[in-house]
């Protein structure tokens, strides 16, 4: 009887132990998310990477890294507007046509909230038209200019223009203040998500059904992003008169209520009819690119960690997210390469087996990290950015997204932008539909998209000159494609082994997308000129 009460009493205290040894984990490990089951890029060339200062271009096509799904821009703010213009074609053809603009293959159709006539949004072409009317009836002739530029761009591309459905913030009919913003906060005062967790499910069936909408209209959606930039407050400011105001639709989520959320949007999209069609969600639109210690780095854990304080809560997430053809979505806002190496090394580490896209970034006039920080800040009265060097400092961003990141597309944010600011690709006056100005920023991301088709696949490539950046990828047609960045205020040139006929395309302070050399097989030297981004296309 005595060994009997003693056996019994070993394992209560062994049980003791292993609750509070799980306890400990629990506090002090909850945080960890460990998942690297599958590297994006394990693959190193020793070739490529010892190819220092030779000025000779080394590629290594048995280094492969990612799948390319194309490059493109948001049709935020603009195309409600655009899209009423009698020369609204031409302005679509030149971003979406491979034979008449720069070939982008990826359009993000905003999902306006509903603000339109809300007075205490400063900028009125951001107040936008929702698509689910206050009654919970849906008005699909709503947004029908933008609808009109999304036809547009698909007659320019074709078929398999790639469609992203993104909302800012979820429809005004359905959240706390019926604003499609956060109430206003004074200093000091505690930010709130603006949609209560019993309308989740709601919003989940709204973007399904108006991703129908879009479906059943012939277009190829792709990915569906019900969060914006979480980590913001996007709530609105007090006025000293008392009255309020704000800049733009948005919806701040904590990374558990961005965490509940997606385990709904999984629940109603994963397996369903969309699903089988090739609608997949997007997560989770970061503001930023950062590693460990950052608010980024909390949120994938999470909303993606397996750590115990997590693990029993987002399986399902986890599940879908690690499927082949999804994405993990980051901005390259406030991320210097520096940066997105710490978050490179940080998802290597954890998140392994997840796909990331970079999929919003323009030249924030507060951002030290635009690479043309010092430009802007000498401009007292603001800069649109026209000039090659802004062209060639967002080359760089793309170049670090895809090669650090190893991102599986890259977006900038607005096509089209007016006014003084360095957020667009064309400038457009509303006042003179003739008046279109593209900037540098066009023409050089025409150096990646008109280019490097969906399908691609990155390889190892090094310019082995100091101060060009460069990256490669080879095309489904076996086309091999090399894009070089020049930041530097000196020309130079690169040795290139060319394996088949080559063209050469420039973009620098006169040229834009300019064929500028030709051969065929054989030893050649390629030309970068000073602030310059050049392609080579080898059939």
């Amino acid at each position: 009887m005595a060994k009997k009460k003693t056996k019994a009493l070993f394992g209560v205290m062994i049980a003791v132990l292993v609750v509070a040894a799980a306890a400990v984990a629990y506090i002090f490990l909850g945080v960890v998310g460990i998942d690297n089951s599958t590297p994006v890029s394990a693959t190193v060339s020793e070739k490529v990477e010892s190819n220092i200062n030779t000025n000779t271009t080394v590629i290594d096509d048995t280094a492969v890294y990612q799948t390319i799904n194309g490059f493109g821009a948001s049709a935020c703010w603009w195309a409600q507007d655009v899209g009423e213009w009698e020369n609204s074609e031409e302005i679509i053809n030149m971003l979406y046509s491979k034979d008449n603009g720069i070939g982008l293959n990826i359009y993000r159709y905003n999902l306006g909230a509903g603000s339109k006539g809300d007075d205490h949004i400063l900028t009125e072409n951001r107040k936008t038209e929702c698509f689910l009317q206050s009654d919970g009836s849906y008005d699909f002739t709503a947004d029908a200019a933008a609808q009109k530029c999304l036809e547009q761009a698909r007659a320019a591309a074709g078929d398999d223009l790639r469609v992203t459905l993104f909302a800012n913030s979820p429809p005004a009919s359905m959240t706390e203040n019926n604003a499609a913003y956060g109430s206003a906060l004074r200093d000091g005062d505690e930010w709130k998500c603006n949609l209560s967790a019993d309308k989740y499910e709601s919003y989940a069936d709204y973007l399904y059904k108006v991703t129908e909408h879009f479906v059943n209209g012939g277009y190829r959606v792709t990915d569906v992003s019900p969060v914006n930039e979480p980590q913001y407050s996007w709530a609105a400011w007090y006025n000293d008169d008392g009255s309020y105001s704000v800049n733009q639709e948005g919806c701040y989520y904590s990374k558990y209520e961005a965490r509940d959320l997606m385990n709904v949007m999984v629940e109603r999209f994963d397996g369903s009819e969309l699903d089988g069609k090739g609608v997949r969600l997007s997560m989770f639109e970061s503001g930023a690119a950062e590693g460990e210690g950052t608010t980024t780095a909390a949120y994938f854990d999470c909303i993606l960690g397996k750590g115990p304080k997590y693990v029993f809560k987002n399986k399902a997430i986890r599940n879908y997210f690690s499927r082949d053809d999804v994405n993990v979505s980051l901005h390259s806002y406030w991320s210097s390469a520096e940066t997105k190496q710490q978050a490179a090394d940080y998802l290597a580490e954890r998140y392994a087996a997840y796909n990331i896209a970079s999929t919003e970034y323009c030249q924030m006039t507060g951002d030290e990290n635009t690479g043309v920080f010092d430009l802007i800040s000498k401009e007292e009265n603001g800069t649109n950015g026209m000039t090659i060097e802004y062209g060639v400092a967002m080359a760089k961003v793309i170049v670090d997204d895809l090669t650090i990141l190893n991102s599986t597309e890259w977006s900038w944010w607005l096509s089209c932008s007016y006014g003084v600011y360095p957020d667009g690709l064309i400038y457009l006056n509303p006042d003179n539909h003739n008046d279109i100005q593209a900037s540098k920023r066009y023409w050089c991301l025409g150096n990646f998209s008109k280019f490097i088709n969906e399908g691609a696949s990155r390889i190892a490539c090094s310019s082995g000159v100091d101060g060009v950046a460069s990256c490669a990828f080879v095309n489904t047609d076996n086309s091999t494609v090399i894009v070089y960045v020049n930041g530097t205020d000196n020309d130079a040139s690169t040795a290139f082994k060319a394996d088949g006929a080559y063209s050469v395309y420039t973009t620098d302070s006169s040229r834009n997308l300019q064929q500028t050399a030709a051969g065929e097989a054989g030893n050649t030297e390629i030309a970068l000129p000073s602030m310059s981004v050049v392609t080579v296309v080898m059939k």
